[in-house]
């Protein structure tokens, strides 16, 4: 099982990353051209990003419980989750006072 425990690490690593790309590129996408069709885009991805990586952290946390071994490695990549958060509610914040 321990295959099982650095795959789950490794997806959560990834899911942030292509998170946090994703996010930042919508983000800069729309700030140079403040495009609409970006704005529904982006909430969409917004969503999507957040059940994906809710679900991903969730694993993880079992996986803290369940596989004693790499608990640092899971706790670490929980962390790196958890940064998203307040960088998405930020770029959020500023399309929506940029479009107020």
């Amino acid at each position: 099982m321990k295959s099982f425990e650095l795959l789950l690490i490794k997806i959560g690593k990834k899911t942030t990353l292509v998170s946090f790309i994703g996010g930042t590129a919508l983000f800069l996408g729309f700030c140079f051209s403040r495009a609409s069709f970006l704005i529904d885009f982006g909430f969409t991805y917004l969503v999507t990003a957040i059940l994906i990586n809710l679900f991903v952290m969730l694993a993880l946390i079992v996986s803290c419980f369940t596989y004693k071994s790499n608990r640092a490695s899971s706790v670490s990549t929980i962390f790196l989750q958890l940064i998203n958060i307040p960088i998405a509610t930020m770029y959020f914040l500023i399309v929506i006072t940029i479009t107020s």
